[in-house]
């Protein structure tokens, strides 16, 4: 258990990220949790530097998928404020059940790529790195952007996280 909690990498955001690195090891594609992942909580829209990367992600031939435990309504309308090109080639499964392995799973078989291609990136132990691991995805730990706007349930997480930290 405690084994799986643990991330393959730290960083700080996701614009830390050696994509180079990822590439080199094999790695094909990101999945993203949006919330304090991607955006501040809640954010209702991509931000131009979000949307900057992810064309540049595009670009070095990544896939893009977002995994979310968020309702499709929440997903879709993040994911159309992505310009025409890049939110046709964005992967998501919403209501996805973090950590249980099928949305994982499911994400994995839509963009076409086996578990180890794939690197789930989050800001959650409990949710995005657990469910990452027992999924066999490469796991990414970035630090939350903005933790004060977090709903009370999260930040009721974040403590049990702690330890594992």
């Amino acid at each position: 258990m405690f084994k799986r909690m643990k991330p393959r990498y730290k960083y700080d955001n996701i614009y830390a990220i050696d994509t180079g690195e990822m590439y080199a090891s094999g790695i094909r594609g990101f999945f993203f949790d949006i919330d304090n992942t991607m955006e501040p909580y809640s954010t209702p829209r991509p931000g131009k530097r979000l949307t900057e990367w992810l064309v540049g992600l595009d670009s070095a031939g990544f896939k893009i998928g977002i995994l979310s435990n968020a309702r499709r309504e929440r997903i879709e309308h993040f994911v159309s404020g992505f310009p025409d090109g890049l939110k046709e080639k964005i992967y998501y499964v919403c209501d996805a059940g973090k950590p249980l392995k099928k949305g994982f799973r499911k994400l994995c078989a839509s963009a076409g790529l086996e578990p180890g291609q794939a690197a789930m990136v989050g800001d959650q132990l409990f949710t995005d790195i657990l469910g990452g691991n027992r999924s066999g995805l490469i796991t990414i730990l970035v630090k939350p952007i903005d933790p004060t706007i977090e709903p009370p349930f999260v930040r009721f997480k974040r403590f049990f996280e702690r330890p594992f930290l």
